[in-house]
């Protein structure tokens, strides 16, 4: 699993392939489902096949050529405002692969653990993007439990939600919930359900699009629509709002962002109507 996806504008492109590192393991370590272990082989791949590349290693490209530096600045800076990060903050990255955000984020905030279960991208991480406040892990963020959360205050996952199922993604929701630091959750660049035809804009790309799904190998995930999310995230005993991206981002024609936060003490104080 890793923390970025592609943001092609066209989606016929494969993307593509392990290094060799002894990084620190999460102490949850779980066997992994067969979808979960298709997206790390993936990352493992993209990790040496694309050693010269931070950003081709994480499939941030469009059409194969590198996304410009200022696509990692504005989700930055986009993470800090909308988790309004300040310098007692300790935050958790998911699904942080190479650290591309990870350590970005890290210059605003006391502390930063990034996790992601490709151990050659956090070989990566340790090596290109290290920082005496950041602290890469090898984990599955689906497992964790929570003592890793301990102390965590705000938490996201930016692009990487579409490599988790519904009961993966239900089984962190609910760790998250019973960790009492955390403060807010953010998780952003999801694939929107919605607008799987603006994506896959043509019958040729469509096709593709179904031809890799029944081949159990999707090109991108689980697309995610606002209404299932929200089940999702609900049924976890959280509460949701969700935002547009930034006009500026790539992806932001078929991508959508969440804040997802505990129910406020009205909320779950609200009367409820009366029976009839």
């Amino acid at each position: 699993m890793n923390g970025h996806d592609t943001h092609p504008s066209s989606p016929l492109i494969d993307s593509p392939a392990p290094m060799h590192s002894k990084p620190h393991h999460a102490s949850a370590v779980s066997p992994i489902s067969a979808m979960n272990q298709y997206w790390k082989s993936y990352y493992d791949i993209n990790a040496v096949k694309f050693a010269h590349s931070l950003m081709k290693q994480v499939d941030r490209t469009i059409n194969g050529v590198e996304e410009e530096q200022s696509e990692i600045d504005l989700t930055v800076a986009g993470l800090r405002q909308v988790l309004n990060l300040n310098e007692t903050d300790r935050v958790a990255d998911l699904c942080c692969g190479n650290g591309l955000l990870t350590s970005g984020i890290a210059r605003s905030v006391a502390e930063t653990i990034g996790v992601d279960f490709s151990e050659n991208l956090i070989d990566c991480a340790n090596r290109f993007n290290a920082a005496s406040n950041v602290r890469y892990v090898v984990g599955n963020v689906s497992t964790l439990d929570r003592s890793f959360f301990s102390g965590v205050t705000k938490v996201f996952m930016e692009s990487s939600v579409q490599h988790l199922q519904s009961d993966d993604l239900s089984r962190l929701l609910r760790t998250l919930g019973n960790s009492p630091s955390v403060e807010a959750i953010f998780i952003g660049g999801v694939p929107d359900a919605d607008r799987l035809g603006v994506y896959y804009d043509d019958d040729r790309k469509m096709a593709f699009y179904r031809q890799r799904e029944a081949e159990g190998r999707p090109h991108i995930g689980t697309w995610w629509s606002q209404s299932q999310l929200r089940g999702v995230i609900e049924d976890s005993g959280l509460r949701v709002r969700f935002l547009p991206q930034d006009a500026r981002l790539t992806s932001a024609y078929y991508r959508y962002d969440c804040l997802i936060e505990r129910p406020s003490r009205h909320d779950i104080t609200r009367p409820q109507p009366n029976a009839h």
